[in-house]
């Protein structure tokens, strides 16, 4: 798990142009979106990010996100678990 996770943060990473970042910067805990952290921090994405992220996840993985499963964009660790459990599902 700890290899997808490195290689789902690089994905996004990379797709938002965090080219000052890498994966070792990065707190897989940390809200993704200020309006979910209570002291307003978190990574300062947006909605456009949100369908680059989806936009990859679909180009990388396969997977498709509806919106039903929005809910997994709370933190990196929310949305490399919901990867791994597609794919495990896939593979069976």
């Amino acid at each position: 798990m700890e290899d997808l996770k490195r290689e789902v943060c690089e994905m996004i990473l990379e797709r938002l142009g965090f080219d000052d970042l890498t994966v070792n910067d990065v707190d897989f805990q940390a809200p993704l979106f200020a309006a979910q952290d209570k002291e307003g921090i978190g990574l300062g994405l947006d909605s456009v990010d949100t369908l680059e992220i989806v936009a990859g996840i679909r180009q990388n993985y396969s997977i498709r996100i509806t919106e039903n499963d929005m809910h997994i964009f709370k933190n990196i660790d929310t949305i490399v678990d919901f990867v791994d459990q597609k794919l495990s599902s896939n593979a069976s």
